[in-house]
């Protein structure tokens, strides 16, 4: 039975007696992690999932940043921007005059013309990301370099929750400069799994835990899939043969060429390797200017 989410269901599921309501519930859930598994830009485009007026005007998301950095969006055009950027917004954008803007704004007055939004956002699909997901996706080497505010690291975290949460048999690694940095990073992938509807959470239902190395761990009993946590050296992987492993602020790693090659057997055995970092000279730079036969 293939049931089509629309907001005239919803509004119909609501109606029901809380036994049938789960029960659909329950089958809407299935079809949707279906769904999910099968394409992950369904999962991580909110426009393509029911809307609803009021409610879900823009598509009901399936998945969701955090960001302590407040943003603010404009009240009139509903650009979003950073909060030493509302005043260029205001001057360049709206023709408001320099000179007012620049003798100074209570938060009162910024309110007036800014939305603060909630630190905890819907998932964003920037231009330039359906690029890096078709080629994670495809490739099983994949190297970026990245610059603040790309989201590269949410993005790259993103991909591989979904790999692990909507997939059977999976073993993903994070690894990054020490333990408290790589916690953070599967922190973020429960993050993802917690922040979705009920309904897809209620299929396989993932726990989180610190682990042995105190570096988080991300499991789906009933998927037998999993995130590990890592530090960064090649003796905390070498025993694993994972799907892929994740190395964030690789060109900061002193390990990283090491860790790379305690790794690639499983590389070349139909895992995945994917490196992010910020600017610095090294190992990293050689691959990424793919100046370095690896594979």
């Amino acid at each position: 039975m293939n049931i089509e989410l629309t907001a005239e269901l919803m509004a119909q599921v609501l109606r029901l007696p809380a036994k049938d309501q789960r029960l659909v519930m329950a089958e809407i859930g299935r079809q949707e992690f279906e769904h999910c598994a099968d394409d992950i830009m369904y999962w991580l485009d909110a426009s393509q999932h029911v809307k609803w007026p009021g409610v879900w005007p823009d598509g009901l998301p399936y998945v969701f940043t955090k960001d302590p950095h407040p943003m603010y969006k404009c009240r009139v055009c509903g650009v979003i921007c950073t909060f030493d950027k509302r005043d260029v917004h205001r001057v360049i954008s709206h023709g408001e005059s320099a000179s007012l803007v620049a003798a100074g704004q209570t938060e009162a007055q910024y309110r007036a013309h800014f939305e603060v939004l909630s630190p905890i956002r819907p998932f964003t699909i920037m231009p330039y990301m359906p690029p890096i997901i078709h080629w994670w996706l495809k490739e099983p080497l994949l190297i970026i370099e990245k610059s603040r505010d790309m989201m590269a690291t949410w993005l790259i975290v993103t991909l591989y929750t979904w790999d692990s949460c909507f997939h059977t048999g999976k073993q993903n690694i994070f690894q990054s400069e020490d333990a408290s940095k790589t916690r953070e990073l599967v922190d973020r992938a429960a993050f993802i799994w917690n922040q979705q509807p009920p309904f897809l959470k209620a299929q396989h239902k993932a726990a989180f835990a610190t682990g042995p190395n105190r570096s988080g761990e991300l499991k789906v009993p009933t998927l037998d899939s999993e995130i590990l946590g890592f530090p960064q050296g090649p003796g905390q992987i070498r025993q694993y043969h994972p799907s892929g492993i994740f190395t964030d602020e690789t060109a900061f790693q002193i390990q990283a060429v090491d860790s790379f090659a305690a790794i690639k057997p499983a590389i070349q055995n139909g895992g995945r390797y994917t490196g992010v970092s910020s600017a610095n000279p090294g190992w990293f730079q050689f691959v990424a200017q793919d100046s370095l036969q690896y594979l």
